[in-house]
Order: C-alpha cells, then structure tokens, then sequence
C-alpha cells in the first residue's frame, strides 16, 4: 500500500444532495443541505433549456469582451518590453546586455510568483469586479511610470513592481468565470479569455513598429518611451470602464460603480445562479472563502503538482523566448520597423492552433494527449532551429522561429483547462490555478536565464537547455495522464463501473436525473492527498459515484 493510501482524511462531505425529483407540481426539484451551517438550499428548475441558452449568450456579450480586453492589456504591458529593446536609445542609456534583460525578466517573475496566492486569497475576500478593476488601474499606472525611468536601478524596480500589480489575476479572471459557468462550458470561455494574451502578442509588434516609426523623438521622447506612456494610459482608462461595466457575481450581477443596474431580471439572476448549483453543488455550501488551511491541503495533493511540473518545464521556452523575438529577428539582418512588425506574424498563427486545440481537446482522448502534441510541435521546432547551418539564409531561420513562437504558452492554456476539470473542491481549485501561474512564472524566472551573450548569435547551448525541458515535460504528461488513469481503474475496482465514461463534462452536459451525476460524490472516495483510497469509502455519500478524472 502506498504511503498516500495510508493517509486518513480528517475533512468529512460538506454538503447532502438529494436526487433531483419532481415535486407536486411537476418541477425537478434539487435539495442540498450545507453540513457546516445546517442551511438548506433547494433549487427548482423551472426554466427551459432554450431559456438557459439565450441567458448564456448575454452573459457571453456581457462579460468575454471585459475579461479578454483585460487579458490583452495586462500582455501589451507586459509584453512591449522586447519591442522597448530594438530601440537603441534605450539600449545605448542602459547599455542593456543579455544579462542584465535576463535579471529585469527575473525580477518581473519574481513579483508575481511571491505575490499569486496572497494576491488570489484576497480576491475571493473583495469583490472580483473591485479587486480585478484595481489591479488593472495599478499595474497601467506602473507600465506608464517605465516611460519615466533614466537609470538600470529604475528600469529594474519598475518591472518588479508590475510583475506585483499582475499577479493573481489571471487566476482571479479564471476564478470569476467559473462563478458564472457550469464546467463543461468552461474550456471555451478559458479559451477567449486566453485569447487575449494572443491577441496582444500578435499586435503588440505592430504597434510598436508604428510608434518606433511615427513617434520616436516627438515632444522629446524617445520610441521606447511613448510604447510605455501611450500603452499604459490606455490600460487606466480602461481601468474605469471594468469598475463601471464589470458584474459582480450571479447573486449580485451589478458593476461596483453601477450598483442599482443590473443586467438580468430577478428571474433570470434565479436561473443564473441556481444553474451553477445544479451543476456543482459545492458552490452553494462554500459559506467561507479560501484561507490558509485550503492551501496547505492543495499544496499538499499531486494532483496541482503533476500539472506544475508540466508548466514550469514547458514554459521555459516562452520565457527564454519573450523579450529576445524582435532582437533574434533584427539579427537576422532585418530593421527595426520589420523586425517588430515581423515578431506578430507566429503569434497570429498560435490563434489559429489555440482555437482548433481548443475545440477538438473535449474529444480527443486522453485530454493530455492535446498538451502533448503541442509539446512535441514545440520540441521539433526547436531541433530543427538548433540544428540549422550557421550560413543558412535569414528566410530559413524566421521561418523555423515561427514554428516554435506559434506553440508558444498554448500547451499552458490546455494544462489550466485539463487542471480545472480535475479538481474537485472549488476553494482548491482556485488555490491550484494559482500555483500553475505561479508555475509558469517560476519557468519564467529560471527560463529568462539561459539565452546568454556568449551563446550568440545561434544559441545552440541555449537551445539544447530547452530540448532536455521538453522531453521532461512530455514525460512529466504522460505520468499524469497514467496517473489518471490508474485513479480511475482504483475508483471501478472500489465502485464499479459507471454509465459516464468521463466525468464531469459529460455529466453535466447529458443531464441525468439522478444526484449521482450531479456530481455530489465529488467529495468522496478521496483521502487528504486527493487520491482513491479504500478507507475513504464509509464516507460516500452514495455506494457508486459516477465522478472520474479525466486523463
């Protein structure tokens, strides 16, 4: 017996769901009973399913188009650092080496990585449309400061300081929408949100070649400088618009400006959040919010661990790569205004395969098996760009380049998706997701290290660093998606076999009548670590849970 089976679990069920039965008048009818307060909760699903459809839609035009300009504001501002170094007044003012970029993108990293999980805890405390609209005020303000800075002191404090104003929210954004979606609509909204990042990648260089271009030496600024002031003033004024048009949550669909507005009916507000409840139960007993406890007892599972390990190898290639794309273009003979123009052109190209991925991961089985063809994409890419003759021609080298920019952070994207539908406890979930950016950011900070000045211009040591990353990270997903597989053969063995061959996309989507496949049994059958574990089973709540993960 494994040591992890050995554990015993000190946590009991925290909520009874009765199935879902008609009522007298010939309602469904759900009753859940809350174990820490007592409180019952019963939800009547009167509504239609067209009703729910055209309600999601709304929600869709209410609240994608704030969550994706957000995500493309914090990338721009994040991001704009490698079209920055194509100026050479900059780079002449701060006689900028590879060293000293690698320490300012370790510096970003590290403000995020020290501040994810506080800054995470703190918005399940605050009102997402409160805390996510700061932080978008606070990290522009910052971004619009870089413009200011004369010396490497203050070039090195500012990218620490906006790596602080970021942190949490791409978690915090992933957290907001699974209060207003049910989990088997969740991977294409995570992908829109996504979206924006790639969407900010692939117009970033444009409009740092026009700026470069139009702008450099106007009202006696530099380039580099009106990047920074232009990019983040806009990131301030959209600030305002996330306070005045951001809703708040299904029990409080307002803006924290716009308090008396809301956007749905009462009846609809019903629909929105009794929905929620009906496809994960858990929701509506999580009476407190995630505190100190909740992380230690994620930090503690494997499950967020096997996902971190995937994250923070295979991302160290997005990271060597993210402030040096324009720089490697220009050494390919290109100027300034191609080179930034040209740094967009993959970047267009990983939209595309994000949104196939995307579409097709729900139905590819194992799910892993999506994060590693996009591994195996990233690692030929870079053989085939390592390998290259020293004299092969400036068309050779972009192109190869191109194919290993376009995997870009997609593998992460599906990792977060993949991640998500297997944790069961929403509290840990959000604990979790906080721990892959953090991951990612770590892969970031170790990641911004290996493309050094002695290794120019073809950065073959560089590239074989990044080569032995892959195949780890590729191995690290076909563990997990065993892993799964193994819990799941454990979850059989102790309960049979079940009607729903995966678990929680499935179930919710066929809607059956029973509790079991309304995902009540998520709690149970686990010890402490998260793992199937025989001791566990006095604790079902039914003798046959339907829930599996999903390898």
């Amino acid at each position: 017996m494994s040591s992890s089976d050995s554990l015993e679990t000190k946590e009991k069920p925290i909520a009874t769901v009765n199935s879902l039965h008609t009522a007298e008048d010939g309602v469904p009818t759900l009753t859940i009973i809350n174990k820490e307060t007592g409180e019952t909760t019963v939800i009547r699903k009167d509504w239609t399913d067209e009703e729910e459809k055209k309600l999601v839609l709304k929600l869709d035009f209410i609240v994608i188009p704030l969550l994706f300009f957000a995500f493309f504001l914090l990338q721009l501002d994040r991001g704009n650092i490698g079209n920055a170094y194509t100026d050479t007044n900059l780079t002449k003012m701060l006689q900028l080496n590879n060293y000293r970029i690698n320490i300012a993108s370790a510096l970003f990293s590290i403000g995020i990585v020290v501040f994810e999980i506080p800054f995470n805890v703190v918005l399940q405390r605050v009102s997402p449309s409160v805390f996510l609209s700061f932080q978008i005020l606070a990290w522009s303000l910052v971004a619009a400061l870089q413009s200011q800075f004369t010396n490497l002191a203050g070039f090195y404090v500012t990218r620490f300081l906006l790596g602080t104003m970021e942190a949490g929210f791409i978690p915090g954004g992933l957290y907001y929408l699974s209060t207003w979606y049910k989990r088997s609509e969740l991977g294409l909204r995570h992908t829109f949100y996504f979206y924006g990042n790639f969407t900010a990648s692939a117009v970033s260089g444009l409009i740092a070649a026009g700026i470069l271009k139009n702008l450099s030496g106007v009202g006696g600024l530099s380039g580099w400088q009106w990047i920074f002031l232009l990019e983040g003033v806009v990131g301030i004024g959209f600030s305002f618009v996330f306070f005045t048009f951001l809703p708040d949550s299904a029990n409080h669909p307002a803006a924290f400006w716009n308090t008396r507005w809301f956007y749905f009916n009462e009846r609809e507000r019903r629909i929105m959040r009794d929905r929620i409840y009906v496809d994960d139960p858990a929701k509506s007993v999580s009476t407190r919010k995630t505190n100190h406890r909740d992380v230690w007892k994620t930090v503690k599972k494997p499950i967020p661990w096997l996902h971190f390990l995937i994250t923070v190898s295979s991302m160290q290639t997005t990271a060597a790569l993210s402030s040096y794309i324009p720089l490697i273009i220009r050494s390919f003979g290109y100027g300034v205004f191609e080179s930034n123009a040209r740094s967009s052109i993959p970047q267009w190209a990983s939209m595309v395969l994000l949104l196939l991925l995307s579409f097709s991961s729900k139905h590819i089985k194992p799910r892993g098996a999506s994060v590693a063809f996009v591994l195996i994409w990233q690692l030929a890419s870079q053989i085939a760009l390592r390998e290259l003759p020293a004299d092969a021609s400036a068309t050779a080298r972009f192109t190869a380049l191109c194919f290993l920019v376009t995997s870009g952070a997609i593998g992460h994207v599906l990792n977060t998706s993949w991640l998500s539908v297997n944790i069961k406890n929403p509290r840990e979930r959000s604990v979790a997701l906080a721990m892959l950016i953090m991951a990612a950011n770590i892969g970031g900070i170790c990641g911004g290290q290996i493309l050094r000045d002695n290794d120019k211009p073809l950065y073959r040591r560089a590239f074989l660093s990044l080569i032995i990353l892959d195949v780890v990270s590729i191995a690290a997903i076909l563990f997990t998606i065993g892993f799964y597989y193994h819990q799941n053969r454990k979850l059989t063995k102790l309960f049979g076999k079940v009607d729903i061959e995966d678990s929680r996309e499935e179930s919710a989507e066929k809607e059956s009548t029973t509790a079991e496949s309304l995902h009540e049994t998520v709690y149970v059958g686990f010890n402490d670590n998260g793992v199937v574990d025989k001791k566990e089973e006095e604790n079902a709540l039914v003798k046959k849970p339907k829930y599996r993960f999903i390898p």
